[in-house]
């Protein structure tokens, strides 16, 4: 089985992601309120539930400023949701259990898709099963840090379409895991770098302005982007133009960024080789109608 061949697969993916996120992420916030859970442990649960610290959190993003993990600890410590360990902090229990509770609320938003849809959404969630277990067990260079840490909701008495939202964002962690094993060699702990490297890569040319705006939610600021924008012009990734402040990618860089991103695909598509051609082909059909169809029930609502 050829990587090309499977290669359209992710985008489509991502965008039911972004799909179920639209729909389930307003009723998550309203309830973090309304139950007074910090909003902070939602998006944390995709980096695990068990215990904070920076080093661990860089393993899943080593592209947002680490400041903004620590701010953020130092806040839930003193709230009493997470506990000082060691090197750590501890996530309590109830912590867990707010950020559960939460969760749920967005995916009770979820329940009347599964009479609103024609898709055999049972058929869906087997097949996604299928490439979970799959790479659960593959072997490769893949850490599978972010896929093992991330806190999971649902399980098998779940609603179907729960495990679907569920086996998509392991999907989605273990893409993240390949992406790490591929890329994490070439810029240690200056993933700022990387960052700037990928702008440059889908941009051609950038400031360290615009990709502070595009970039805003990585908390960097416009003087971090400066330096990381030099350093990847000594790596020799990045080049300046002859407009000021602004730099573009070279061979080097793009050689690079596209060697990292085909050796992700390497990573994230090796273990779908279980699947047989007639299951990826009814794979793909059932995700295409589920994104158009999640669609129009978060329009219908």
């Amino acid at each position: 089985m050829h990587t090309e061949s499977l290669i359209k697969f992710w985008s489509l993916i991502h965008s039911n992601i972004r799909e179920f996120w639209a729909i389930i992420e307003p009723p998550i916030e309203e309830a973090a309120i309304r139950l007074n859970v910090p909003i902070e442990l939602y998006y944390y649960s995709e980096l695990g539930l068990d215990s904070f610290s920076r080093e661990e959190f860089q393993k899943r993003d080593p592209f947002s400023n680490p400041l903004l993990f620590e701010k953020t600890f130092v806040t839930l410590n003193f709230k009493g949701w997470i506990e000082p360990l060691d090197e750590k902090y501890h996530v309590t229990e109830q912590a867990r259990d707010g950020a559960r509770k939460i969760i749920h609320a967005g995916d009770k938003e979820l329940l009347p898709f599964e009479s609103f849809t024609d898709i055999d959404l049972h058929r869906l969630a087997m097949l996604l099963k299928q490439i979970f277990m799959a790479n659960e067990f593959a072997s490769s260079p893949v850490e599978k840090w972010a896929v093992t840490k991330r806190f999971r909701v649902a399980n098998k008495n779940s609603p179907a379409i729960i495990q679907i939202r569920e086996y998509l964002m392991d999907l989605f962690a273990y893409r993240d895991d390949c992406h790490y094993a591929a890329s994490h060699p070439y810029f240690g702990q200056a993933g700022i770098v990387w960052s700037v490297l990928g702008s440059l890569w889908k941009n051609d040319t950038v400031t360290a302005e615009q990709i502070t705006e595009s970039m805003s939610f990585r908390g960097y600021e416009v003087n971090d982007y400066e330096v990381a924008l030099q350093a990847a012009a000594q790596l020799g990734w990045a080049e300046q133009t002859e407009v000021p402040n602004t730099f573009r990618i070279t061979q080097t860089g793009r050689e690079l960024r596209e060697k990292t991103e085909q050796l992700t695909n390497e990573f994230f598509y090796a273990p779908w080789s279980v699947m047989t051609q007639n299951e990826l082909d009814e794979l793909y059909d059932l995700l295409l109608k589920l994104r158009d169809q999640l669609n129009s029930f978060r329009k219908s609502k």
